[in-house]
C-alpha cells in the first residue's frame, strides 16, 4: 500500500515536472515572480499502519510561505507551518495531538493562466519536526508528554498534493485557498511492535504579496 502511494506521488511529481522544465529554459526574467505571505486554517489528522482503526481530530494548521512564479503557469512553493496532527479514539474520550514545525516543498501547476481567478495542483515532499506531545483522557485537561522523544521520532517526511485557488484582488496581491493531503512515510513511533504513520487533511485561506 505505502509503495503504491509513494508511486503515485512520485508520478505526479515526474509529471509536474516534465511540464514545467521545458517552460522554465526559455522564461525571460521579467516573468519570474517572487511572492510572500501568511495563511491559517486546520487540519484534520489521523494515525495510519497500526493506529489505522483511529479517528480524525482538528488541531491548527498556519505559518508563513514564499513562492517563485514562472510564467503563470508554475511557481515552487516553500512553507514554514506550525501543524497539529495526531488522533481521537471511537468515543474521543482519549486524544492525542502532536505539534510539529513542517515545511512542505510544492510544486504548482497552474490552469487559467492569463485570469484573475487561477486553480492550481500542487505535490511534493514534506518535512515534519515534532515538538511536543500533549495527551487527553476524558474530561480532563490536555497533559505533556515531557520525554516524548522516548516514544516518537522527532523527524517525520511525508507527501503532499492538493487542489489550490488564488484571486488576484489588486496588482500583485492575491487571495488563495488551498486543500491538501498529507501522508506520512516514516513510521514515528519508537515503539518495536507498533508501526504508525500520520496522515493529514489540510483545508488553509492566505494572502500573497508580490516581492
Amino acid at each position: 500500500m505505502k509503495k503504491n502511494i509513494i508511486t503515485i506521488f512520485m508520478s505526479a511529481i515526474a509529471f509536474v515536472g516534465a511540464v514545467i522544465l521545458p517552460q522554465q529554459a526559455s522564461a525571460q526574467e521579467d516573468d519570474k515572480v517572487w511572492s510572500i505571505g501568511p495563511e491559517v486554517g486546520i487540519n484534520l489528522a489521523k494515525y495510519g499502519d497500526d493506529g489505522s482503526d483511529s479517528k480524525f481530530k482538528t488541531g491548527i494548521l498556519g505559518g508563513g510561505f514564499l513562492t517563485y512564479s514562472i510564467r503563470n503557469t508554475h511557481a515552487f512553493t516553500g512553507k514554514v507551518l506550525f501543524s497539529q496532527k495526531g488522533a481521537q479514539d471511537d468515543d474521543g474520550d482519549e486524544k492525542q495531538t502532536l505539534n510539529y514545525i513542517e515545511v512542505p516543498v510544492i510544486v504548482r501547476l497552474f490552469f487559467n493562466r492569463d485570469g484573475a481567478f487561477r486553480p492550481n495542483l500542487f505535490a511534493g515532499p514534506s518535512f515534519g519536526f515534532l515538538t511536543g506531545v500533549r495527551n487527553k483522557i476524558g474530561d480532563g485537561d490536555y497533559e505533556k508528554l515531557d520525554d516524548y522523544g522516548d516514544f516518537y521520532n522527532t523527524f517525520d517526511f511525508g507527501v503532499t498534493a492538493g487542489l489550490g485557488f488564488n484571486y488576484e484582488c489588486s496588482p500583485g496581491t492575491r487571495i488563495l485557498i488551498d486543500a491538501r493531503y498529507t501522508h506520512g512515510l516514516t513510521d514515528i513511533s519508537k515503539a518495536s511492535n507498533t508501526s504508525i504513520i500520520n496522515q493529514a487533511i489540510g483545508i488553509t485561506a492566505g494572502i500573497s504579496f508580490g516581492i
